[in-house]
């Protein structure tokens, strides 16, 4: 009886770290997909404040030729 309860238990173990693993590749995963996307919006906020900088150069050029 007791060889069948460590049997199980040692199944039951393997099982549990199978999962474990599992789950730590899944996270592995999503954590990198989270990072490509902050890598995108962070490119993009470049360029967001690249064209605010032209824009305001433009704007200081025409208030430039007003005054």
């Amino acid at each position: 009886m007791s060889n069948i309860l460590l049997i199980a238990l040692f199944v039951i173990e393997v099982v549990a770290f199978g999962w474990l693993i599992w789950e730590a590749k899944l996270g592995r995963a999503k954590r990198e997909q989270i990072f490509q996307l902050e890598t995108q919006i962070l490119k993009l906020e470049e360029v967001i404040i690249s064209m605010e900088k032209t824009i305001i150069e433009k704007i200081d050029d025409i208030n430039d030729k007003i005054r």
